[in-house]
This record gives structure tokens, C-alpha cells and sequence, in this order.
């Protein structure tokens, strides 16, 4: 009786992907040994993955001493900083300024002073965009209020919380304004 006997290997269905995946592995190999495969050997996912990366914009500040009596006009400045991915918001100035163009998301909570007002706006390139009426004198108590926008942005476009109507009066510790790209 005879027997054949046949080893079975996994073909690949397209001619020379394992010769081109075994010359692939060489190459990296030597591009890891160099010390160059991070930087001269990128596949087409990671070129895709540093593109994403590079138009990452995020940020989430809070204000860090109260504001009082705010004129109309004026525009909030939020000094402390927890997040600012891209750079983009500037605490000395209050404003964002939007590194890449794109839609963005943003959102904003202030808390009048008990039995006054916080009116504000979401401002863009001195325009504003979104309100709150943040204001209930009768009930004399705290009183918090939130807002959230999307808005197109153009690349070095400015946004910032501006007082629509002053004076305004928030508490430091729980008015805070945050935003990122989509």
C-alpha cells in the first residue's frame, strides 16, 4: 500500500504576498536595528493615526478667583488651565483660538451669585453665537447654569465666554467653559 503523504501550507490567494510580507519583516527589522523605524518606516496607519493626532484640539478651564461686576462686553478669562490639547485656548487672554478648521463642540457653566446675574455668550470673532440667561432674583439662592454649542470654525478663528449683559457675577469654583474639535 502506498501513501502520499503532503504538507499542507496556508497559500496565501494572491501570488508573492508572502514573498512581499517576508521582505516587509526584513526591512523593518533593519529599520528597527537602525534606530529609524518610528522615524522612516511608517505604514499607511500610522501616518493616518499622526494626521488625527495633529488636529487634536481640547481644552477644559475653570475660572480661578471670582468675577464680579463684568461690564457688557468683557470677556471672561478662565486662568486655570487643566486641559489644553493643540494649544489652542490662552489663559491670559481668555480666548480660544482654533488651530485647525473644522466643527467644533463647545460648552459653558457659570453660577450666579445668589439674587444676581451672569449673563453670557459664546463669542466668536466678536460675534456672539449661543446665550445664558443665568438669573433668578426671586428665589434668592445659587444658581447654575449650562450651555453647549457646535459651531464651524475656520482655522484662527476666536472664541471666548463674553458678558452679553453686565454686570455679571460668578463664582469661581463652579463656572468652568470647555471645547474640542469633532
Amino acid at each position: 500500500m502506498l501513501m502520499f503523504y503532503a504538507r499542507c501550507e496556508k497559500v496565501s490567494p494572491r501570488p508573492g504576498l508572502k514573498t512581499f510580507q517576508e521582505d516587509y519583516k526584513s526591512v523593518a527589522e533593519t529599520c528597527r536595528s537602525v534606530g529609524f523605524f518610528r522615524k522612516k518606516c511608517k505604514t499607511n496607519a500610522d501616518k493616518s493615526r499622526k494626521h488625527a493626532d495633529e488636529q487634536m484640539a481640547a481644552f477644559d478651564v475653570r475660572l480661578k478667583n471670582h468675577k464680579r461686576n463684568l461690564a457688557t462686553k468683557t470677556k471672561v478669562v478662565f486662568e486655570t488651565v487643566d486641559l489644553n490639547e493643540g494649544q489652542g485656548y490662552n489663559a491670559s487672554t481668555g480666548i480660544f483660538t482654533a488651530p485647525y478648521g473644522g466643527l467644533y463642540v463647545f460648552d459653558w457653566t457659570t453660577l450666579a451669585w445668589v439674587g444676581q446675574y451672569a449673563f453670557t455668550a459664546l463669542t466668536v470673532n466678536g460675534s456672539y453665537k449661543s446665550w445664558i440667561y443665568c438669573h433668578d432674583v426671586n428665589s434668592k439662592t445659587w444658581l447654575q447654569c449650562s450651555k453647549m454649542a457646535v459651531v464651524k470654525l475656520n482655522h484662527g478663528d476666536k472664541v471666548w465666554i463674553g458678558v452679553s449683559q453686565g454686570p455679571a457675577n460668578m463664582h469661581r469654583r463652579y463656572t468652568s467653559f470647555s471645547g474640542y474639535k469633532l
